[in-house]
């Protein structure tokens, strides 16, 4: 603890999310810039600043999304937050080459705790959850700086809209007191804004387990999917619970990026009330409210699925879910892949490892293919 006394400076760890765009592939977190990997042998190559549009330790979120359409030509929104009594938002989008389009900042008053947000055609859609941050047992070497955050539930959770364009007001909704690591989309329709997240009743703690065979899961706070539908004229916030069941990490066709859409894929735990582990895949029609659900208990542990959509598909769902799945039974991690158009039957294919993969957090999938030409083409001639 004495070693740590003093010492505020953040390793930059890169540790939360992969992502391929402009022909670089980098990796994130919320709280410095990227580092730069090389897509063939996944070495890093060092830290990326952008062109000179980042400066050294400038943020750059670990959560961008990518817009299908904006005027014709996809492009990749994303943030960085510098925070502290007030805190500025910076905003920027790439063209597919990874060119700059747009760039602006914004302030926000008090301490703002952002990890992912949301798009639409007409906004970036960001929730501030109504913590603090009390630096001393950060500086006195006690805690590190996450542990040092706290919730309070006296106060109401704001949901800030920022213009695309970085034009007009910022506006700021207030609402139920939770807080929120990740969104699942946000859409605008008929003069409203709805943003479906993933929320905690409170900030969610491990407290003092060194890992998770040891974490108290009854006392975790559960998340789950909430939406929220803004009154852009009234400024009334409606909030409904969509799936109470605790799950996490959610995904979509990505065509319907800051649209419409209907249907949403998420993990979740194998029980339906108490806090655990994720088990379970869950496919949610946000239209109708049916859900299809497959578990891998009593010996799997899964994480983050992700949607690959079919090329030429023409149905929102026609694609594949592919799911990490950690084999406790034979210690070794599985790639799971299932029809996303009915997920109860189980995966079509498993790719089992001789391993375990260490778990992670955030990944992407690209068209690219980066290794030796003659695998590319058995694999073409194999699947197409």
């Amino acid at each position: 603890m004495a070693l740590n006394a003093f010492d505020i400076n953040l390793k930059n760890i890169a540790n939360t999310h992969v992502v391929y765009c402009g022909d670089k592939l980098l990796a994130l977190w919320e709280a410095a810039e990227p580092h730069r990997l090389n897509p063939n042998t996944l070495e890093t190559e060092g830290l990326e600043y952008l062109d000179g549009l980042l400066s050294k330790g400038d943020a750059f979120a670990a959560h961008p999304k990518f817009d299908p359409d904006c005027k014709g030509t996809p492009r990749m929104v994303n943030f960085g937050v510098k925070t502290g009594l007030s805190s500025t938002i910076s905003l920027y989008e790439f063209t597919p080459d990874g060119k700059l389009a747009r760039q602006h900042k914004h302030s926000v008053a008090g301490f703002a705790f952002l990890h992912d947000f949301a798009i639409t055609p007409n906004y970036c859609i960001f929730v501030q959850n109504p913590v603090s941050f009390n630096p001393l047992p950060f500086v006195a070497g006690f805690k590190g700086a996450a542990e040092c955050i706290q919730f309070n539930p006296s106060k109401p959770t704001k949901i800030v809209l920022i213009p695309r364009n970085g034009e007009g007001e910022v506006r700021f909704f207030d609402t139920d007191p939770c807080f929120v690591f990740h969104h699942a989309n946000a859409f605008e329709r008929e003069g409203q804004l709805i943003l479906d997240s993933v929320c905690y009743d409170s900030f969610p703690t491990l407290d003092d387990a060194e890992d998770y065979s040891t974490v108290d899961f009854d006392h975790v706070p559960a998340s789950q999917l909430w939406r929220f539908t803004v009154d852009l004229t009234t400024e009334k916030v409606d909030v409904e619970k969509l799936i109470e069941r605790p799950c996490e990490f959610p995904t979509l066709n990505p065509e319907n990026v800051g649209r419409d859409y209907r249907y949403l894929f998420m993990g979740a735990t194998h029980g339906k009330v108490k806090n655990a582990p994720l088990q379970a895949l869950i496919k949610r029609d946000m239209e109708t409210g049916e859900e299809q659900f497959w578990s891998a208990a009593p010996r799997g542990f899964g994480g983050e699925p992700l949607f690959v959509a079919r090329p030429n598909g023409v149905a929102e769902d026609d694609g594949w879910v592919l799911l990490w799945i950690y084999n406790a039974a034979g210690n070794r991690t599985e790639l799971a892949i299932f029809n996303a158009q009915d997920i109860t039957p189980g995966p079509v294919a498993t790719l089992k490892l001789k391993h375990h993969v260490p778990y992670g957090l955030h990944g992407s999938f690209t068209g690219e293919y980066f290794g030796p030409q003659s695998l590319a083409k058995c694999w073409v001639r194999n699947v197409g």
